[in-house]
Parts: C-alpha cells; structure tokens; sequence
C-alpha cells in the first residue's frame, strides 16, 4: 500500500470518475487504474463496482467503509513526511528590498540566530515587484518591501515610516539649512527608495535631471559618500550612521521630501513559525531608532 495508490483512490471518490481524477492528478487513465488494481489486490477485496459504459463510479461495500480508513492512512503519511523534514531541517527564508538588507536586518539575524540556533536561515534581495511571486511560492516565508501590491494568496502589513532627509558631503560646503531649490542634481547620488518618492523627486527636479551616480543597490551607498562632494535623500536611520562614518552632515530643506513606507509580506495559509520571532526583533531595533514611525498594529 503506497502513498500514490492511497491518493488515487481518494481522488476518484472525490471526483466521481476515474477520468476525472487521472486529470486532476496529471496521469493516465490506465496508471490511475493500475494504482487501483494494486491497491485491491493487496487488501484481498474490490474497491469499485466495474459496470461497462457508466461513466460515474460506483463503490462496493467494502469502498465505503475503506474511505475512512484512506484518509486516516494519508493524514498519518503527512504527519511522518513533516516530522521527518523537521527533524532534518528547520528552514526559514527571508526577502528583502536592499536597503533594509544594507543597514538594519544584518544585526536584527545575528540576534535571530543565537535565539535560533537549530534554524537555518536562508537570505535574498530583491525588488518590491518580485517579492510577491516569492513568497506565493514558498522561495520566501517573509518579504519587506516599500511598493506594495493586490495579491489575495499573500499578505501585506505596513511595518514602518521612515524619515527621509538631506545628506550633504562636507566638500560642498552647504549650509546647515537649504532650499531644496539650491541642490544641484548634478552631485546628487540617486536611488530608487520608493514609488512616492520618486514622484516627489520628479515634480521637484524633473524626470530628465541626470545624477552624479544612481544606485540600484543600497549596500554600495558607503562606497560613493567617502568622496564628500555628493548629496544624497536618505533614511534617517541610514544617514545617522553615515554621519558617524563619513565626511557628510544632514542639513534641514525648505520642502521635505515624504516619509518612506516599508511592508512586510506572508502567506496567508501557512505562515513560518519564525515569522513572529523575527518580526519581534525588527520591532525592537526600530524602536530605538531616531524618525520611525511603527506601524505594525498587529503587534501592539
């Protein structure tokens, strides 16, 4: 007795044909048949009534009373097959837009994996406009992303807003306070935080306004402020430790740019059991920094 033999004969009592369920589980109907033959041949009785030119199955007494028997048997096969894949490996896959994967998560997975040691923790960037195929298809249990979109096989929470702000590299010797209306766009290292934003920056410097660099990845971002004579928007959380590490200071504009939205994603119908962990500890270094906003209402 095997699991495809036990699958086949549920099917066909689901479906009410042997056609039917040969279609449903992408086979043939001789091997759907054969899987059924085998099956009755090792329980010694007959499962179906054979009647020449009906369409719909009919069981024998014997086929009622297994029906029961058939579905307890395949509950108990799942339950070993998921036993067995804990008991190899406890596995948990995380997406995420590039900033966040720059500059807040790496420390928020150092605390995640001394309280998890038995996880094993599998990590990917990507855009928000890919995240959602990911997790639908179980390569990512969690997404954070900033564009969201419809999607009713995955769910989308607002985490958190995050101040932007302004970034002058020392070099230029701006003053602390400027009109958005001063910054030449020609010194400007530009990157992609959000839809929102880049609306804003569109009305503002016009969509044909050619950067000093644009970045499409947020962890090179260090790279380019070391020259001191680029600006850039940047998260507060993001531009806080630049201050600390690099020749830039952050300067107040006439006009601010908007606030930048980060989401977070899962699946509805099976969501990983690390998910709250790793969530509870995002939530605890957000907190304590400077221009957040925790949105997060789950969790509150």
């Amino acid at each position: 007795m095997t699991f495809l033999e036990i699958e086949a004969f549920l099917n066909i009592v689901q479906y009410g044909s042997f056609s039917a369920a040969a279609e449903k589980l992408y086979i043939t109907q001789p091997a759907l048949g054969r899987r059924i033959r085998a099956l009755e041949e090792e329980l010694g009785y007959a499962l179906f009534v054979r009647n020449k030119g009906v369409r719909h199955v009919e069981l024998t007494r014997q086929g009622q009373a297994f029906i029961g028997l058939a579905h307890r048997w395949q509950a108990l096969w799942n339950e070993t097959q998921e036993e067995a894949l804990l008991g190899n490996e406890k596995s948990f896959y995380v997406a995420s837009v590039g900033s966040l994967m720059a500059f807040l998560l790496p420390t928020v997975f150092q605390t995640f994996m001394k309280e998890n040691s038995e996880c094993s923790l599998h990590v990917m960037t990507l855009h928000s406009s890919d995240a959602y195929g990911y997790v639908s298809n179980k390569k990512a249990d969690i997404a954070f992303i900033t564009d969201p979109m419809y999607s009713s096989q995955v769910k989308t929470n607002i985490l958190f807003e995050e101040e932007l702000c302004l970034v002058v590299g020392k070099d230029l010797k701006l003053p602390s306070v400027l009109k958005l209306a001063d910054l030449d766009p020609r010194h400007e290292i530009r990157t992609q935080w959000d839809r929102n934003f880049d609306a804003w920056h569109n009305y503002f410097f016009g969509s044909s306004a050619v950067p000093r660099v644009y970045l499409d990845e947020m962890g090179f971002m260090q790279y380019f402020t070391q020259s001191g004579d680029t600006w850039a928007f940047l998260p507060r959380s993001i531009a806080s430790t630049m201050v600390e590490k690099f020749p830039v200071s952050i300067h107040e504009l006439d006009i601010k740019p908007p606030n930048r939205t980060l989401y977070y994603l899962y699946r509805v119908q099976d969501a990983s059991p690390y998910q709250d962990m790793l969530l509870r500890l995002c939530l605890e270094k957000l907190s304590k920094e400077d221009g957040i906003t925790i949105r997060d209402q789950e969790r509150h």
